[in-house]
């Protein structure tokens, strides 16, 4: 983590104005994340597969995402990013899956209440599962403001 900040303090400002960092399953969880974030004022991507499987994780989903939220000035970035996957039912570990499993993404939107955010599909079939998991949400509110005067 030290040597991730002392050359990201080296990068060109252009640079720096594109990058956002990522909890990841193995090694970096969404506190290391937020550490890093805090020191070089970068926002935290959060992954929710990789939270998931991230055994260090002591958080909840919705612990954790409340925090990573905060790293975000919706002014400067926007609102926060999150990429979106589950296990591919009977595939091997960390496999992503072929399709959207609504079921859990449903519970992922429960649990992310009442944030506001951008969600990014890891799925192999991301067009077919985006159009899914629109129709899914419709009547969502954060959908749902896109589709009003």
């Amino acid at each position: 983590m030290e040597r991730f900040v002392a050359r990201f303090n080296r990068l060109p400002d252009s640079v720096i104005r594109r990058l956002v960092i990522e909890n990841y399953d193995k090694l970096y969880d969404v506190n290391d994340c937020l550490e890093i974030s805090e020191e070089i004022q970068i926002p935290v991507v959060f992954d929710v597969f990789h939270h998931k499987l991230n055994k260090s994780a002591s958080q909840t989903l919705k612990e954790s995402f409340s925090c990573v939220a905060k790293s975000w000035n919706e002014r400067r970035e926007g609102v926060p990013m999150v990429d979106y996957s589950s296990q591919e039912p009977n595939g091997l570990p960390r496999q992503h899956p072929e399709t959207i499993n609504l079921e859990d993404f449903g519970l992922f939107l429960k649990q992310t209440e009442p944030f506001d955010f951008d969600v990014m599909l890891e799925i192999k079939d991301k067009e077919k599962s985006a159009i899914k998991a629109i129709g899914y949400v419709v009547n969502d509110w954060r959908l749902r403001k896109f589709f009003t005067n």
